[in-house]
């Protein structure tokens, strides 16, 4: 299947979904390849794909275990400059998720390579506490306060 993203001169566009997962009260957290910060596992939407259906799907790729929906928390609209300099504009959807066996979680730090499409990618694995992520470079850093949210938020962030 086909991303949904935009990758042109004038900046980039993905459509994203994510898991929180939270366990004995730390919440898993993911970095990707050579990122410098942290953020919640998950992936693009592709084409044609519900975010119920690319959230499920995103998780057992990058986890290796199959999680359940517990609700939609967040949609956040993210613009910012990305590395290269040009506009990003990111769309996701963030749910809070559990595993559906915790026997296969692996509740210690870790890292799992994953097959991305044909490409290899390392995934640095990491359980933060909330008091931890709050002095960690997690992002979007909105995120951090809308962890543990009851109420569904659309959010537009602006760096």
């Amino acid at each position: 299947m086909v991303d949904v993203k935009i990758d042109c001169a004038e900046g980039k566009f993905k459509f994203r979904v994510c898991g929180i997962v939270r366990v004995n009260n730390k919440y898993l957290t993911v970095k990707i390849q050579n990122n410098d910060f942290f953020c919640l596992p998950g992936g693009h939407v592709e084409l044609g794909e519900d975010t119920d259906t690319a959230v499920l799907r995103e998780m057992k790729e990058e986890l290796g275990y199959e999680v359940k929906i517990v609700r939609l928390v967040s949609i956040i609209q993210n613009f910012f400059k990305a590395k290269d300099g040009r506009q990003f504009h990111e769309l996701g959807y963030y749910y809070i998720v559990e595993p559906v066996n915790i026997n296969e979680v692996n509740l210690e730090d870790y890292v799992r390579m994953e097959n991305d499409k044909g490409e290899m990618k390392r995934l640095e694995f990491r359980w933060f506490t909330l008091d931890e992520l709050n002095n960690t470079r997690f992002l979007p850093e909105i995120l951090k306060s809308k962890l543990e949210g009851t109420t569904l938020e659309n959010i537009i962030t602006k760096d």
